[in-house]
């Protein structure tokens, strides 16, 4: 990429796509200041799985994108000091059609050079011991996928991130976006040459009329953590509803069948939103989730009953040890209602928007940043050295 000369850019939202594009610009050769309201990141962005999730997305750009998110965390796990567990994750099948998805997923012709593995029950077992033996038809083993702790994550990313220079405002409150500077609740006014607003679903604040006709919507995720569990999953792990949910196997000719059966079998679970991740940390604790609850605002309720299907149907793929729930909360994103995976608007000149990344911000953030920076320069609004 190219060198932007003394360029100031401002940031709305340490979130992780605030914190991608505030690395990227600050890489590209610009003074960057980042706004966020509390003293760290509390949305979205920690409370998640902490999984960077290639093997959700379509081959393509998008995996293209994705792939480039895996190693631009591994750079920075390096960097940083935190952990990205290169551990893979495990999609497994208990249902005839699932396990045919699987099968033509792997057979696509994309497929080959990825390093996917179909493994039979027998192997999945000797592999995954904590996977559930009982009505396995078999699994795909992908090699891409990471494991982080959000949180420790993000906080050791803004840490290395002021060690490079970028500026963060905390406890600051972004009002108004003018032309060319930013309005905060006290009064202040920041200048810049480019902003991007990263504020999940408080930018509605900002812009709210754009907002509004971009065509999204709030969602809000039921997740819960375990106490460490001694025992290694060895991978990430998924089963039939997960295949069901992602883009990357819709165009399996069994995938229809396979969403058929679940919705007819599994009413609940449909009704909910319901499939389940196993994403064990470095610590052993793993986190469990999720469900998908549409809607303009919510109740505060944390539903005992989702909690009871998210458990339920973890049983039926793995055999976890003993272990005991030792959080719950509630996370809230912005999702588009048209299958978009990332919203980028421009509600003005040098301002971009960035929002509704549908669960795949962590995956997703660190190419849309450096999509957004290529962007200035191929626009011409920025000074090149």
């Amino acid at each position: 990429m190219q060198n932007l000369h003394s360029e100031r850019v401002v940031i709305v939202g340490s979130g992780i796509i605030g914190l991608t594009h505030a690395l990227t610009a600050l890489e590209a050769g610009c003074t960057v200041t980042l706004v966020e309201r509390n003293s760290r990141p509390l949305g979205a962005s920690i409370r998640n799985f902490g999984t960077i999730w290639p093997v959700g997305l379509s081959f393509g750009k998008e995996r293209t994108q994705a792939l480039r998110g895996v190693q631009r965390w591994k750079e920075l796990a390096r960097d940083a000091g935190f952990i990205a567990d290169a551990c893979g994750s495990l999609s497994l099948a208990y249902r005839n059609e699932a396990w045919s998805v699987l099968q033509e997923f792997a057979a696509l012709p994309d497929s080959a050079a990825e390093g996917f593995e179909l493994l039979s029950p027998e192997e999945t077992i000797k592999r995954h011991p904590l996977a559930n033996p009982e009505g396995l038809q078999g699994a795909l083993f992908s090699p891409h996928e990471l494991c982080i702790q959000s949180a420790t994550a993000l906080t050791a990313l803004v840490a290395h991130l002021k060690s490079l220079g970028v500026n963060f405002l905390n406890r600051a409150c972004a009002i108004k976006v003018h032309d060319d500077a930013v309005e905060l609740a006290d009064g202040r006014m920041l200048p810049f040459d480019q902003c991007v607003i990263a504020a999940g679903e408080e930018m509605q604040i900002l812009f709210p009329k754009e907002l509004a006709e971009s065509h999204i919507r709030r969602c809000q995720l039921q997740m819960m953590r375990t106490s460490p569990v001694n025992q290694r999953l060895g991978a990430i792990m998924v089963s039939d509803l997960t295949l069901a949910h992602y883009p990357a196997f819709q165009d399996c000719p069994s995938i229809a069948n396979l969403q058929s059966v679940l919705h007819d079998a599994m009413p609940e679970h449909h009704q909910w939103g319901v499939h389940v991740i196993a994403a064990q940390h470095a610590d052993g604790t793993i986190t469990l989730g999720d469900s998908h609850e549409y809607g303009p605002d919510f109740t505060p309720d944390n539903w005992s009953r989702v909690n009871d299907l998210v458990l339920g149907y973890l049983a039926t793929f793995t055999r976890l040890p003993s272990y005991r729930i030792d959080s719950r909360w509630h996370g809230v994103y912005l999702k588009s209602t048209i299958g978009q995976t990332q919203v980028v608007l421009q509600p003005r000149e040098r301002v971009t928007m960035v929002t509704a990344m549908g669960g795949l911000g962590m995956t997703l953030s660190w190419g849309l940043a450096e999509r957004t920076v290529s962007n200035w320069l191929e626009a011409g609004a920025c000074i090149i050295s």
